[in-house]
C-alpha cells in the first residue's frame, strides 16, 4: 500500500493513526486535569501546537499566511476552540471510555452534514453500518441510566463537542485538496489559542516542569493528529471513513484500564459487540467495491 497515493485503505490507515494519537492525548489531558483547569489545559494545547508548528511554517515562508479562505480558517478556529474545550472538560470530569463512546455520534452528524454540504451519495452499506452503530450506542447509553440529573447534564458537553467536530470534519473535506495543510494548522492554532488565552488567565495555575513537558507533548501531538485527519480525508470519501471512529472504543478502553483502572460496564461491552462486527463488515464491503471500480 502506497501511503502517498489516494485510496480507501490509505484513508483508513491515516484515520487509525488519528485515533491512536487522540487516545494518547486523552490520557495526557486526564492527568493534567488532576491539578489544572480545563481552560488552562486547552490554552496550552493550542499554544504549544502553534509553537511546534512555526518551524514548518518558516520553511514555507510568507506564502504560508496566504489563503483565499480566511473566513473558513477563522471559523474553524472558533469551532475548534469551543469543541476542544468541551471535549477536554468531558475527559477530565467523566470516565474516558464513556466520553469516547458519546463521540460516536460524530458519524451520524457527518453522514447528514455530508449530504447537505458535500453532496455525497451515501451507499446503503454505509447507512447500515452507521445505523447499526447507533443501535450499539443505544446499549451503551443505558450504562448511565442511574446517573443523577446533574451528572446527566454534564454529558451535554461531549455531545456538543461531537457535533462541532463533525462540522469541522465536513469543513476540512470541503477544502483539504485546495488549501495548504500547514496554513490550515497555523490559522487554527492562532485563532483557537487567542480565544482561549484570556479565559485561561481566570483560572491560571503555573504548571510544574513535568506539566509543561506533558502540555508540550499535548500541543505537538495535536498538530500530528490534525495532519493525519487531513491525509485521511484527502485520500478517500469522508462518509466511508466515519463509521470506523468506533474502533477508538477499543483503544480508549485499553488506555483507560492501564492508566486509570477504568473498566467498561456490561452495557458498554454489549454495544461494542454490535459495533465491531458492523465495522468489519464495512471493511469487506468497501474492499469489494474498490475491486469493482478498479
Amino acid at each position: 500500500m502506497n501511503l502517498s497515493q489516494k485510496g480507501y485503505y490509505q484513508g483508513l490507515f491515516f484515520l487509525m493513526m488519528t485515533m491512536t494519537v487522540s487516545c494518547a492525548n486523552d490520557i495526557v489531558v486526564k492527568f493534567m486535569g488532576e491539578r489544572l483547569d480545563a481552560l488552562e489545559v486547552i490554552f496550552f494545547r493550542f499554544f504549544f501546537g502553534l509553537l511546534t508548528l512555526l518551524p514548518f511554517a518558516a520553511l514555507e515562508g510568507r506564502r504560508v499566511f496566504k489563503t483565499k479562505r480566511l473566513g473558513f480558517n477563522v471559523m474553524r478556529g472558533i469551532l475548534g476552540a469551543v469543541g476542544f474545550f468541551l471535549y477536554t472538560y468531558s475527559v477530565i470530569y467523566l470516565p474516558l471510555v464513556e466520553v469516547v463512546t458519546i463521540l460516536w455520534t460524530i458519524p451520524l452528524f457527518v453522514i447528514v452534514l455530508s449530504i447537505f454540504f458535500l453532496g455525497e451519495k451515501i451507499s446503503a452499506i454505509r447507512w447500515a453500518a452507521t445505523l447499526i452503530g447507533f443501535l450499539g450506542l443505544s446499549f451503551i447509553t443505558l450504562y448511565n441510566s442511574d446517573a443523577s440529573f446533574s451528572l446527566r447534564l454534564l454529558y451535554v458537553a461531549p455531545i456538543a463537542s461531537a457535533f462541532l467536530f463533525a462540522v469541522q470534519d465536513v469543513m476540512i473535506k470541503k477544502v483539504v485538496d485546495n488549501e495548504s495543510k500547514t496554513t490550515m494548522l497555523l490559522y487554527f492554532a492562532m485563532v483557537a489559542g487567542a480565544l482561549s488565552f484570556f479565559p485561561a488567565l481566570l483560572v491560571w495555575k503555573t504548571p510544574t516542569t513535568r506539566e509543561y513537558f506533558m502540555l508540550f507533548l499535548l500541543g505537538a501531538s495535536g498538530n500530528l493528529m490534525q495532519y493525519f485527519i487531513f491525509k485521511a480525508f484527502s485520500a478517500t470519501d469522508l462518509s466511508a471513513l466515519a463509521p470506523f471512529r468506533y474502533i477508538e472504543f477499543l483503544l480508549s478502553a485499553i488506555f483507560a484500564f492501564i492508566f486509570f483502572a477504568e473498566v467498561p460496564g456490561v452495557n458498554v461491552l454489549m454495544g461494542a459487540l454490535i459495533l465491531i462486527p458492523s465495522t468489519l463488515y464495512l471493511t469487506v464491503s468497501e474492499k469489494r467495491r474498490d475491486r469493482c471500480f478498479a
